[in-house]
């Protein structure tokens, strides 16, 4: 039975977030991605440089700010973000991960071991994995 760390992206790609939506967009655009991680970095944070606090998807970019006509260089991606992200262990089955994305109507997920993110999976990558079954 296939789990979510085999189908997992590990090289998450990521945006700062206060970088406006456009900067966000061309991000998207050059690696080829529908979705960035959004971090906070500080030195406020003991521990580690960065924090992960949301992810921003096309979807996010169209409907939020898009739509309602923002000035998307004035809008900074933490305003459209999705927050919190649902986490879930690598150990989960595919099965239960596309049941769980159904019921809550997500599209992402960001996977841990060990309660630290180790990867993203969305919607996409679980439909190909099982069509490749």
């Amino acid at each position: 039975m296939k789990t979510l760390a085999n189908v997992m992206t590990t090289a998450l790609q990521k945006i700062e977030a206060q970088a406006n939506i456009i900067v966000a967009s061309q991000r998207m655009r050059d690696r080829k991605v529908g979705s960035l991680v959004v971090i906070r970095q500080g030195e406020l944070l003991r521990d580690q440089k960065e924090e992960i606090i949301g992810l921003i998807t096309e979807a996010d970019i169209i409907r939020k700010a898009v739509a309602q006509e923002l000035d998307l260089s004035a809008t900074m991606v933490d305003t459209v973000m999705t927050s919190p992200m649902v986490t879930v262990e690598g150990s989960w089955p595919i099965e239960d991960a596309l049941a769980m994305m159904k019921d809550g109507g997500v599209r992402h997920l960001l996977v841990t071991q060990n309660q630290v993110v180790v990867g993203l999976v969305s919607l996409r990558d679980l439909i190909a994995n099982r069509q490749e079954d």
